[in-house]
């Protein structure tokens, strides 16, 4: 609590809020290349749905995909 009252004092962002918010970016930016057919973003997608990076875990949507998880 203390470090973000002192970030809103010198106007800083915490790395953590900066390097969460990148990472979820990331997640959707590779969903939507996903949804398009890129076959790299659609095994990263479900990587990042197996480990819960930049999204919830979620194992169900990786949506049993043996090839996706040949790399975990």
């Amino acid at each position: 609590m203390e470090s973000s009252v002192v970030g809103e004092r010198s106007g800083r962002v915490p790395l953590s809020e900066v390097v969460a918010d990148c990472v979820k970016r990331w997640f959707r930016d590779a969903l939507k290349e996903a949804k398009t057919g890129d076959i790299n973003m659609q095994v990263l997608v479900g990587q990042m749905y197996y480990s819960g990076y930049g999204v919830p875990r979620d194992a169900q949507k990786v949506g049993g995909c043996s090839s996706c998880c040949l790399f975990l």
